[in-house]
C-alpha cells in the first residue's frame, strides 16, 4: 500500500512538472502555444494530474484537468490536421 502511495505521488508531481514546464517554456518564448511539444507536455501533465487528483478525491481539480485535457487534444488534432 505504501508503494502505491509513492507511485501516485510521483505521478502527481511529474504531471505538475510537465504542466509547469510547458507553461514556462511558452512564457519564455522557447516554444509556441500551438507547438506539438507544448501540447504534448500539456496532454501528459493533465493526464497524470487527473489520475492523481481523482485518487485524492479532489474532483473539482479532476474535472478542471479533464476539460483542459480535452481542449489540448482538440488543439493537437487541429495542429496535425494542418500539416
Amino acid at each position: 500500500m505504501l508503494y502505491r502511495r509513492y507511485i501516485l505521488e510521483s505521478i502527481g508531481w511529474t504531471g505538475a512538472l510537465f504542466s509547469l514546464l510547458a507553461y514556462s517554456l511558452n512564457s519564455l518564448n522557447v516554444i509556441l502555444s500551438q507547438s506539438k511539444e507544448y501540447l504534448a507536455m500539456n496532454v501528459l501533465g493533465c493526464f497524470m494530474l487527473i489520475i492523481y487528483t481523482y485518487y485524492k478525491k479532489a474532483y473539482a481539480n479532476s474535472v478542471l484537468n479533464t476539460i483542459w485535457l480535452v481542449m489540448t487534444i482538440v488543439a493537437l488534432i487541429k495542429v496535425y490536421s494542418l500539416l
